[in-house]
């Protein structure tokens, strides 16, 4: 959709922290106030996937340290 906060293949975090993930696709629906971005990420050889809201997820900032 066009108000898609974030496309597939942009890299995002949760604003709670954690390892930086790939959104994969977005499922709208016309029954909930945002969409929901399935994302893929890896935590040491575990390939994980999830659905998040957008308010639980931001574009990943690398540390400056």
């Amino acid at each position: 959709m066009p108000n898609d906060k974030f496309k597939p293949g942009e890299i995002v975090q949760l604003k709670a922290g954690g390892p930086k993930m790939v959104v994969e696709r977005v499922a709208n629906s016309r029954h909930a106030d945002s969409s929901t971005y399935y994302c893929t990420w890896f935590s040491g050889a575990k390939h994980n996937h999830e659905g998040f809201k957008e308010e639980s997820i931001q574009p990943f900032l690398e540390d400056d340290k």
